[in-house]
């Protein structure tokens, strides 16, 4: 099923297929967000605060709006 990283359940994963075309794209890119690589969400905050994903071993965070641009496929 394709859907948006923000969209993720709290500790469930999904691959990268691509990302929305953004002034932030490239940034997002810079960071490791890659289509290929599994993004694992670890936390969200409450009233739709930051969004900690895990990529390749390190948690980065990123605000509901940016995790938007991410579209991933789950299993």
């Amino acid at each position: 099923m394709a859907i948006t990283a923000d969209q993720l359940k709290p500790l469930t994963s999904g691959v990268i297929q691509e990302l929305t075309n953004s002034p932030l794209k490239i940034n997002l890119m810079e960071l490791g967000f890659l289509p290929g690589k599994t993004i694992t969400l670890t936390f969200a905050a409450p009233l739709g605060g930051p969004m900690a994903f895990i990529l390749e071993g390190t948690v980065l965070a990123l605000r509901r709006s940016e995790a938007a641009l991410i579209q991933i496929q789950t299993a």
